[in-house]
């Protein structure tokens, strides 16, 4: 028998560069080139392109921050409840569930194939007696 997990094991330690090793967000990152781009002769001055790179970059990342700061850990302990309940949810409700209906629906299996068997199996065997008996010959003619 396997031992249980220890209670105690400690998560993969957070990585501060890479926030998305699992590229889960890929869809949103949003660069000035993904919003924005001049096509050949539609220039703007190069002040004016360069300080719209700038403010772009500026006001979203700001934003960015005090929206994290302001939202981020009550939205982490909202998520937290929510997997944390449906954890529970799966754990102590549906695997019993599941394998009850699992435990049940397996007599049902045994039940209905042997009515299977029983009603279909003599029907099959005497129509493969009827068919063994077929000769086919070639008669050149």
């Amino acid at each position: 028998m396997a031992e249980p997990k220890s209670m105690n094991s400690e998560p993969m330690p957070l990585d501060m560069e890479n926030r998305d090793p699992n590229n889960m967000n890929e869809h949103v990152r949003v660069l000035f080139e993904d919003a924005f781009g001049e096509p050949d002769g539609s220039h703007s001055i190069e002040g004016v392109w360069g300080m719209s790179f700038k403010t772009f970059n500026g006001v979203k990342n700001c934003c960015y921050i005090v929206l994290s700061v302001l939202c981020g850990c009550p939205m982490a302990f909202c998520w937290a409840m929510d997997f944390a309940c449906v954890q529970c949810c799966h754990i102590w409700m549906v695997g019993p569930c599941v394998h009850m209906w699992k435990m049940n629906v397996s007599c049902l299996k045994m039940f209905w194939g042997s009515c299977v068997h029983c009603l279909c199996d003599p029907c099959f065997e005497a129509c493969g007696l009827c068919f063994s008996l077929i000769r086919v010959q070639n008669k050149n003619g």
